[in-house]
């Protein structure tokens, strides 16, 4: 490059090769836009979804601490759905999806279609710190070569949002109510169930128990005062009539033994019953323990219950949380990719690059002196007299059609970059 020292020296080879170096921006430039237009345009359009809280919250739900959680939960839920493969593969057949790609599976036509549709979630971003903070928007973006199509996916794809959302919060509210209600029947019969069993246990074991008791107890007192009666009786009897026993004695001491008899038996009876009360007792308490845990069940049941309709009924009336459509998707009118305008710019960049380097290539290879300045630079020597050079008519007019060329392919060639940087 020592060849071309001077501005005027690179100038003067450009001039001689502006045929050459026109052609090869030409060619680059042709080249760069055939590329730039054969590559596939990209079209985005996007969706919103808002987010409301509900109107009127149930009281387990509004004391609730994990309310935030369960709704972090159920978004997820719903965009898992929604990304299912069977619901993919359904909006593919509906849209005619990769039609042009007939060698594309299932499996590769669900992949593409869930890398060019995202759903992200939109919150605040002073919360960002939280992770259990409730987004506020659900943002759809479909990427598509057809904008049209790529519309009605996004749409599609909303709706699909709002009937998951709107499906699995009355399943969930249905369900969770059916099961407060199967509970309570069960519950509801276990205890009354227990309260007859209770109730026979207490009327088997009356005698027994705390009220019966205590009657037991006064009547032992009477009968061991009547039995200490008869003892008396009966020493009275065998001490005052040793010698002279007759029948009438006889039959007296015999009718005070049975009566003795009678009322040792029965105090016998009374012992047992008062020295089993603590087992009945016992039992008794068990019994009505498990009452009460079944009873403090069908308590929480019952108001979970109520808790449960009252969420189906909010489901109903439209006044729990619920999905809005804040924006629909709307036909997109300019791709975002691929920028042609930019990988024509850089093809027509490249292309002169090209051609200047090639210019200084063929300079090169062909060393000649053609100034008094290159000259004396590498021979050393002062020109006398520099004889300038001397074309023939046919020359000038062969070196004006070349001129004239190269200028038209140059001047093409920007033309077609100006448009495609000013254009779309």
């Amino acid at each position: 490059m020592n060849r071309l020292a001077t501005l005027e020296e690179i100038i003067g080879a450009i001039l001689r090769h502006i045929v050459l170096l026109a052609l090869v921006v030409a060619l680059g430039v042709a080249a760069s836009l055939f590329y730039a237009l054969s590559l596939p345009r990209e079209y985005e359009t996007t969706a919103v979804i808002q987010i409301e809280q509900p109107q009127v919250q149930a009281q387990s739900v509004a004391a609730g601490s994990s309310v935030n959680a369960q709704t972090l939960q159920q978004l997820q839920i719903i965009e898992q759905r929604v990304m299912s493969r069977n619901n993919l593969l359904a909006i593919i057949s509906r849209e005619n999806l990769f039609a042009e790609l007939p060698d594309m599976t299932d499996n590769d036509k669900v992949v593409a279609l869930r890398q060019s549709a995202q759903v992200s979630r939109v919150a605040d971003p002073a919360l960002a710190w939280r992770p259990d903070i409730i987004p506020t928007a659900l943002n759809i973006t479909v990427r598509l070569g057809d904008p049209e199509v790529a519309a009605r996916v996004a749409n599609t794809l909303v709706s699909n949002v709002l009937d998951e959302n709107r499906n699995s919060r009355s399943e969930r509210a249905s369900e969770t109510l059916a099961f407060f209600e199967s509970e309570e029947a069960r519950l509801g019969g276990a205890i009354s169930s227990l309260e007859t069993r209770i109730s026979d246990f207490k009327r088997a074991n009356f005698d027994t128990l705390s009220g019966g008791l205590s009657g037991q107890r006064d009547q032992l007192a009477i009968l061991l005062q009547d039995k200490l009666k008869i003892d008396r009786e009966l020493i009275e009897l065998n001490t005052g009539n040793r010698g002279t026993r007759n029948t009438v004695f006889t039959n007296r001491i015999a009718q005070a033994e049975r009566q003795r008899d009678l009322l040792t038996g029965r105090i016998n009876a009374i012992n047992s019953l008062v020295q089993g009360a603590p087992e009945v007792e016992r039992e008794l308490s068990g019994l009505e323990r498990e009452l009460q845990k079944l009873t403090d069940q069908y308590r929480i049941i019952t108001r979970n219950q109520a808790e449960a309709e009252m969420s189906l009924m909010l489901q109903a009336s439209q006044q729990g949380e619920s999905f809005r459509i804040l924006e629909t998707a709307i036909i997109p009118e300019n791709p975002i990719a691929p920028n042609r305008k930019r990988i024509a710019l850089m093809g027509c960049i490249l292309a002169g690059l090209a051609g200047i380097a090639l210019v200084a290539f063929l300079e090169m290879r062909n060393p000649i002196i053609r100034t008094e300045g290159q000259l004396e630079r590498h021979l050393g020597l002062r020109a006398v007299a520099v004889i300038p050079n001397v074309h023939v008519a046919s020359e000038r007019a062969w070196r004006r059609v070349f001129w004239i060329i190269g200028l038209a392919v140059f001047a093409i060639a920007v033309l077609i970059v100006l448009a495609m940087v000013s254009g779309r």
